[in-house]
């Protein structure tokens, strides 16, 4: 039994003795009654009339108001109730009407037994023992309703890679090379992957909140005297406005408080609100349920790309909790470079939202030519250095009527030409008056400057009058009076780098 209920069994029977102490203006022997006529049990069960409370013998704990009409020749009377209820009663006011009435405290209707006893004479015409009104007592009832909403935020992590990888596999000191090919034969492609891999999450600011709603759904204002709120098992500080306990909520009025608590952790249980009154207690419980985050940071995440060769690119978006690879690529060849040598191209990846990145390097080589001194080599022709000279080449002699192609060698030191690289050829022609030389270089190598001496020595001679062989000293003497002239065809020609590679 609550403590409200309590309070109400002990009024009633306070009620009981005083109603019995008071009625009572003598003893009387029931066995002295001149009538005595029992309830029907039926008779008045519909007269519920909460709405008297106040009036004669009619406590907000509950009455029964029974009446006997008439009184005829009785004078006095006394009610007995038995069953569901106890108790002896003597007749309320008014007491100089034609009818009975008695007040008893409420008591359970079904079951409930009554017998009536008239003293001094026989009742008058029409009686009948009848509930004429009742009550079961104006109750206390507070709804209290309660929500526990749960709230956090969880921040999700990544990590990035980046790798660029060509055909040939070559690197070196981590980076990637290409070595491209005077010719072509180096072109080559080159792919660049950026893995972005999921690393987990963290949870973080665990908060629990909710409403305390108190609502008066009861007969009777109510007097609460305190609210507690435990959030799993441990007390919690609630809002409710600028009221001060006690605090009397009228009836159909409502009473809302507000809590939020911040947790280390996702705690387990429930909130249990207690509401205590004057009269009672009242509680109402919600179950801490954790359910997906309130917000969550880098969930998804942009990746991009910064590089040499592309500019800056988006490479796509990647959502926890998967990951994601990114490739492309560029095929690299020599004829989209206008210059030679090695170029380094960096290249970024990033994602935006985490500032993260990831480098890859690329190095391309890009064959230079180098220029080399060329001397063409006539059938009948003679090394430099078989006369002295530190430079090697051949003088020639023609006749009139020569028409040949001669071979152009390109650094075949000492005249030999198994070091040198053949690189075309010269086309001469004399009719004995002029010497003409064309130069034909094959296409994998640049023609540079072209010298050419013709004259009846076998070397041209510098301005002191010693012979030579330097390149810039070559002039044609012709038009030459026939006869065997000597010629000297030289030319600088440019050759793909032969150390160029890996």
């Amino acid at each position: 039994m609550s403590e409200g209920n309590w309070k109400r069994a002990l009024f009633a029977l306070v009620l009981i003795a005083l109603l019995a102490l008071g009625g009572v203006v003598q003893a009387l022997d029931l066995g002295d009654a001149t009538y005595v006529e029992e309830w029907d049990g039926l008779r008045g069960l519909d007269s519920e009339r909460c709405e008297y409370v106040g009036q004669e013998g009619r406590p907000e704990t509950g009455w029964i108001h029974w009446i006997f009409a008439t009184k005829g020749d009785s004078d006095d009377a006394r009610l007995v109730l038995g069953g569901t209820g106890s108790g002896t009663f003597e007749p309320g006011e008014p007491l100089d009407a034609e009818t009975w009435h008695f007040y008893t405290p409420f008591f359970e209707l079904d079951g409930l037994e009554a017998t009536i006893y008239l003293f001094g004479g026989d009742p008058g015409p029409g009686g009948g023992l009848v509930i004429s009104d009742y009550c079961p007592g104006l109750q206390e009832e507070l709804t209290v309703e309660k929500t526990a909403v749960t709230s956090f935020e969880r921040e999700h992590f990544w990590d990035i890679d980046k790798s660029v990888e060509t055909e040939e596999g070559h690197e070196l000191d981590d980076v990637a090379k290409i070595w491209l090919y005077i010719d072509g034969s180096g072109d080559e492609k080159a792919t660049w992957t950026i893995d972005v891999t999921y690393e987990g999450y963290v949870d973080s600011e665990f908060n629990v909140s909710g409403v305390i709603t108190v609502t008066n759904t009861g007969q009777l204002d109510a007097v609460i005297t305190s609210i507690e709120d435990l959030l799993a098992g441990e007390a919690i500080d609630i809002d409710c406005g600028e009221i001060e306990f006690p605090f009397t909520l009228a009836v159909g009025e409502t009473l809302v408080c507000a809590y939020s608590e911040d947790v280390e952790s996702k705690i387990e249980g429930y909130n249990v609100v207690t509401v205590t009154t004057e009269r009672d207690t009242y509680t109402a419980k919600a179950a801490i349920i954790w359910g997906d985050p309130t917000t969550e940071i880098n969930k998804t995440v942009n990746v991009k790309d910064i590089s040499d060769l592309f500019g800056e690119v988006a490479l796509g978006t990647v959502t926890a909790p998967y990951g994601d690879t990114f490739t492309y690529y560029k095929n690299l060849a020599f004829e989209d470079f206008e210059d030679c040598g090695a170029f380094l191209y960096e290249n970024r990846a990033m994602i935006v939202e985490t500032n993260q990145y990831a480098d890859a390097e690329l190095k391309v080589n890009v064959q230079c030519v180098i220029f080399e001194s060329a001397w063409a080599q006539g059938p009948d022709g003679e090394c430099f250095s078989d006369f002295g000279f530190s430079n090697w080449g051949w003088t020639n002699p023609v006749t009139p009527s020569t028409n040949e192609y001669w071979p152009l060698w390109a650094g075949a030191a000492q005249c030999d030409t198994d070091k040198g690289t053949l690189v075309g050829n010269v086309h001469v022609m004399y009719d004995g008056t002029d010497v003409t030389v064309h130069f034909n270089i094959d296409p994998e190598y640049t023609l540079g400057e072209t010298h050419v001496y013709a004259g009846y020595e076998m070397f041209p001679r510098t301005r002191r009058g010693d012979f030579t062989v330097a390149p810039g000293q070559y002039s044609n003497e012709g038009p030459f009076e026939g006869g065997q002239v000597w010629v000297i065809a030289h030319a600088t020609v440019g050759l793909p780098d032969p150390d160029f590679g890996p």
